[in-house]
């Protein structure tokens, strides 16, 4: 099937990925991007089995400098660029160029560069909350017992969780990721990776409700190509079983919609406020002794 062993997936499962290269963003500026998704009920083919698991499906959304998936992972990873194949930082070598030299354990060395090459921001929508799993290579993550089912997962340019909360508890109307009708979200990423807004809509209002804002807790100023990011989409159903029956049979996306700065330069421009006018203090001399007294006329 073209992926790692250690990724278990029926024969009818389906994934993809896709990379809007058309277009390239300076992430010195906000980015703003959209798309409209649609799971109805009737696709999904509950399961039979006793346990939790009623069918297995994740989506997620990214910024990227790679114009293209390289050797993108489905399953848990919904997308993810295989670490074996691109990182955020420099692979060691041997001298020969052809091998990756790697550690006892067979993790690979990484020498941090200034360079970002790979993910900025991933933001998934996963119902077996698995996407927040540690995972291959050293992939940080979170225990099982941590996962949530119908969750919102963000990982940041480092693959460090700095998200796994289940829809449930951000909106009461965007607790389950089936809906019937379609469904639009919003991301924008702002203040150089400082802050991520998440907003939806359902098509019944033209007004946007926040899901969430994630604080992301980094500034990526240090790092050269942040003006070469792309936005790009996943999918991956099941996420990680071998039953076929855990497969959504349709999923609609359309209206995919990226806003952004196009340019190389950053822009400055210093902003002087009006002068305040400032009252003069009035110096008064206080008088003593003085009395009143009543004046009649006739």
């Amino acid at each position: 099937m073209g992926f790692p062993s250690d990724i278990n997936l029926p024969s009818n499962a389906r994934y993809y990925t896709f990379v809007e290269e058309k277009k390239k963003f300076n992430s010195n500026y906000d980015i703003t991007w959209s798309f409209q998704y649609k799971i109805p009920s009737t696709s999904i083919e509950h399961s039979t089995d006793t346990g939790n698991d009623l069918y297995q499906l994740g989506f997620a959304t990214f910024l990227t400098t790679l114009s293209s998936p390289i050797s993108s992972l489905p399953g848990q990873y919904i997308g993810d660029t295989d670490p074996a194949r691109a990182l955020s930082g420099g692979k060691l070598f041997t001298e020969g160029g052809n091998a990756m030299i790697t550690t006892q354990e067979e993790e690979f060395i990484i020498v941090e560069e200034r360079v970002l090459s790979g993910t900025l921001v991933k933001i998934a929508f996963d119902t077996t909350g698995r996407y927040a799993l540690s995972g291959r290579d050293s992939r940080p993550g979170i225990e099982p017992e941590y996962l949530h089912r119908e969750a919102l997962v963000v990982r940041d340019y480092n693959s460090d969780v700095v998200l796994n909360t289940p829809l449930s508890t951000m909106s009461t109307t965007f607790s389950s990721l089936s809906t019937d009708n379609f469904r639009t979200l919003r991301f924008r990423y702002a203040n150089l990776g400082r802050k991520l807004y998440i907003d939806f809509r359902d098509t019944t209002t033209t007004t946007y409700s926040t899901l969430t804002t994630v604080n992301l807790g980094y500034r990526l100023q240090d790092f050269s190509n942040l003006d070469n990011i792309y936005c790009g989409f996943a999918f991956t159903t099941p996420v990680d079983s071998t039953n076929e029956s855990l497969c959504a049979t349709q999923f609609f996306l359309k209206n995919f919609h990226v806003e952004g700065y196009e340019g190389y330069e950053v822009l400055t421009e210093t902003v002087t406020s009006a002068q305040i006018p400032v009252s003069p203090n009035t110096n008064y001399s206080t008088v003593t002794n003085i009395t009143a007294r009543n004046i009649t006329t006739s």
